[in-house]
């Protein structure tokens, strides 16, 4: 089965993602071994609304490449507690606008769009210093490395960051 190419707007993904996409759902083809474009559409509806579940997508021993800031994190449970953390301190909030799955090859690609707003002062993140309700949108591109269904690797990197503090909004 070769690579399977699919976009959605912007405007289409933030539609998907109000709607729910029956985030209390299981992932629909994981006993299949495939990861499809429905899973990715759950696992970031969970991971925007902070359900822990999006963690099923990942094989246990996930590999998170999250750069030089944070460093590398290693299994599912390590990536859930740094979530935790971080998510006490900023509301994130992950669209894509274009996923690349290849099933075959063990390979996803998302072109990622990441809204990050400060839920208190004195917030660090690799893009900048935040203030309570300080913003900083980053837009790049995540790697997946997928096996059985499962993501077992995640990489990427930002191909540009706008910062808008509070009083700008």
């Amino acid at each position: 089965m070769g690579a399977r190419i699919r976009s959605m707007t912007h405007a289409a993904s933030l539609m998907l993602l109000a709607a729910g996409m029956a985030a209390s759902a299981e992932p629909i083809s994981a006993a299949e071994g495939q990861m499809t474009h429905e899973n990715y559409k759950i696992y970031l509806s969970r991971f925007n609304s902070g359900d822990d579940r999006y963690a099923q997508f990942y094989d246990d021993n996930v590999v998170f490449d999250h750069g030089p800031f944070f460093g590398i994190l290693k299994g599912r449970q390590a990536i859930v507690d740094f979530y935790r953390d971080i998510r006490t301190k900023v509301k994130e909030t992950v669209t894509a606008s274009t996923v690349v799955i290849d099933n075959e090859h063990g390979v996803m690609a998302a072109e990622l769009s990441t809204q990050l707003v400060a839920t208190r002062d004195g917030v660090e993140m690799p893009s900048g210093h935040l203030d309570k309700g300080d913003m900083i949108i980053t837009r790049g591109t995540v790697y997946y490395g997928l096996k059985d269904g499962r993501i077992i690797s995640i990489r990427g990197g930002i191909t540009g960051a706008t910062r808008i503090p509070a009083n700008q909004k």
